[in-house]
């Protein structure tokens, strides 16, 4: 009898696994059917086109080819991207398409279900639950150790402010993005300027190289093909170090709080500032976690890791690029200096003119240049169904470039942000920060981190130009300058 009940068993699991397969093959029939309806270039193309430096020019030209919708077959993976402002509404106020694309699975052996790569209802909660961490009264606490750092970051490039010397900021700029991430994300100094051949700091730069490549490779995306390669072996010499640093940070910030006492957030507000620690925002995940939130120490860690990948990286995009500009666009750069003079110390309130800037520099050279939701079951958009299983890409990087939004896409001009003479920018003409239900938690942070430190860097340095110096943007996972980013320094004077 057991035997029957055995050969029963599976050929039920036999039928559902084929039926899974069917199903597979049937919607994958659909997505080609559907991707014959709108047009958009060969898989062959793709391919020829794929290394770094020649995507956004590629990505321009077939969208000047094929219109501001447009699809694209990686591999297996059909990719719909739209570049339209309406369109872009249409996808990120959807609060059905909260699910990101498979190409972020690469970076879950890192980051885990945190924010960044997790979807559905555990992505709404654990957005819910996250939401109080980016207070303005928590940012206020993160504001000192921006400015204790910015200040190194200033004593380190004094050495080059002779107003001769060329040299490349970008690396200047990326250690001091890590050691403020560190100090805010995880309450712990790493001393990354000082010490830019430590075990965390090559882990960390490793992990974002690792990815990015593995995202424009098709066989790296095969797990276990990559898992058996150099760079698979790498990854996970890499994860051995960050996630080992994670979890003695969180057990020594635990030992803090349980050191003054602190169980809730009731605690926090009484310690206020006499405390000798400032909470960071793992602080404030683990005072979650005892007052009964449904957080594990891995989702601790994968939330801290998310917030560490996320602020490092576009942080250091963003100033490499403001400063790039305001290093070629004096009369910009006097207008900034002046503003950052004016409100020297209350960077934390509003800055029309540097914000202006940041959002122009972000216009131009957007830090996520395009991002993806996959479609869970069939959407209606426009007069088409797109197939479930699709991958919807906006390319922020050709949004933030429709000429009837901003003329002149290309001419670096803040006023755009100050100044509409009359007509109101679409809504969704400016996804920097994504959009909707889905946007960027940080950039509050974000943008007092930009304020602070290029108000403190305009307070200290005349930044000017390299001759011949042209700016390589590449579509990385977070936008990068192939060639650096040259400039000369020179003192101001008091």
């Amino acid at each position: 009898m057991w035997f029957w009940v055995f050969v029963l068993y599976v050929i039920v699991v036999l039928i559902v696994l084929n039926s899974k397969n069917v199903v597979s093959l049937i919607n994958f029939k659909r997505r080609i059917d559907f991707s014959k309806t709108i047009p958009g270039p060969e898989f062959r193309e793709l391919l020829k086109n794929a290394k770094k430096e020649k995507i956004l020019p590629w990505l321009n030209n077939v969208r000047k080819r094929y219109g501001p919708l447009f699809r694209i077959w990686f591999g297996k993976d059909l990719f719909v991207f739209v570049t339209d402002p309406e369109d872009v509404r249409a996808i990120l106020s959807n609060n059905q398409l909260l699910y990101k694309s498979r190409n972020y699975q690469m970076l879950e052996p890192w980051l885990g279900k945190g924010l960044l790569t997790n979807g559905g209802e555990e992505w709404h909660k654990r957005r819910k639950l996250l939401t109080p961490a980016f207070h303005f009264k928590i940012l206020s606490e993160f504001k000192q150790p921006m400015e204790k750092n910015c200040q190194i970051l200033i004593s380190k490039l004094k050495e080059k402010c002779d107003g001769e010397t060329v040299f490349d900021i970008y690396p200047f700029i990326t250690l001091f993005a890590l050691d403020v991430i560190c100090e805010t994300a995880m309450g712990i100094k790493k001393h990354a300027q000082d010490n830019s051949e430590s075990e965390y700091v090559k882990a960390v730069q490793a992990m974002c190289r690792i990815a990015h490549r593995q995202s424009f490779s098709t066989w790296q995306r095969i797990s276990v093909l990559f898992n058996l390669s150099p760079a698979g072996r790498e990854r996970g010499r890499a994860l051995k170090i960050l996630h080992g640093e994670t979890n003695r940070v969180i057990a020594l910030r635990r030992q803090m709080l349980e050191n003054e006492k602190i169980n809730n957030f009731a605690d926090t507000e009484r310690a206020n500032i006499g405390i000798k620690h400032r909470f960071a925002f793992l602080d404030m995940l683990l005072i979650a976690q005892k007052e009964g939130a449904p957080l594990t120490d891995k989702h601790i860690r994968e939330e801290v890791d998310t917030f560490m990948f996320e602020g490092h990286d576009t942080t250091s995009s963003a100033l490499s690029f403001a400063i790039h500009l305001l290093s070629t666009h004096p009369e910009v750069q006097q207008k900034a200096y002046e503003e950052a003079v004016a409100c020297e110390g209350r960077e934390n309130e509003p800055m029309k003119y540097m914000e202006a800037v940041i959002k122009e520099t972000l216009r131009i050279y957007p830090a996520v240049p395009f991002f993806s939701r996959i479609l869970h079951e069939d959407l209606q958009f426009r007069d088409m169904t797109i197939p479930v299983g699709t991958a919807v890409s906006v390319l922020a990087y050709m949004v933030h470039r429709n000429s009837q939004e901003f003329p002149d896409p290309e001419k670096f001009n803040p006023d755009r942000f100050l100044d509409t003479d009359g007509k109101e920018l679409h809504p969704f003409s400016f996804v920097a920060f994504s959009a909707g239900p889905r946007n960027c938690i940080g950039q509050k942070f974000a943008m007092l981190e930009l304020k602070c430190t290029l108000s403190n860097l305009l307070r200290s340095f005349e930044l000017l130009p390299a001759e011949n110096f042209t700016v390589v943007p590449l579509a990385e996972l977070v936008m990068k300058s192939g060639s650096g980013v040259q400039i000369k320094l020179r003192k101001r004077s008091s």
